[in-house]
């Protein structure tokens, strides 16, 4: 586990303050056009490319650049935007099935941590 600084992790509890407010997809229709026109096999590419320089960003943050923040920002817009493509080409239910699933898994974990 790393350490944020407060500044950092203040940043980090507002824009999931903000989130949380606003969980809407305006923008899916957008997406569906870019998944299917680039595919899935390019598409899972760049869901590597992407998730390795989200993974270099945080790697920085991690390391105390503060300045990185807005950088990990980024990278995570990117992996997040390729990996909602990839969600519609693979079946948006299936794998909201999936999540859902999961998400109560881990849940339940933590509810046992709790009782332990």
């Amino acid at each position: 586990m790393f350490e944020i600084k407060d500044e950092i992790e203040q940043a980090f509890r507002e824009g999931y303050d903000k989130a949380i407010k606003d969980n809407s997809l305006e923008f899916s229709q957008d997406l569906r056009t870019i998944a299917e026109y680039y595919g899935f096999p390019s598409q899972a590419n760049m869901l590597c490319e992407e998730s390795a320089e989200f993974t270099v960003a945080l790697n920085k943050l991690r390391r105390g650049h503060a300045e990185s923040y807005k950088n990990v920002k980024e990278e995570l817009a990117d992996v997040l935007v390729v990996a909602l493509q990839l969600r519609i080409l693979l079946s948006k239910d299936d794998i909201d099935e999936i999540i859902a699933a999961k998400v109560k898994r881990q849940l339940e974990r933590i509810a046992d941590e709790k009782t332990n």
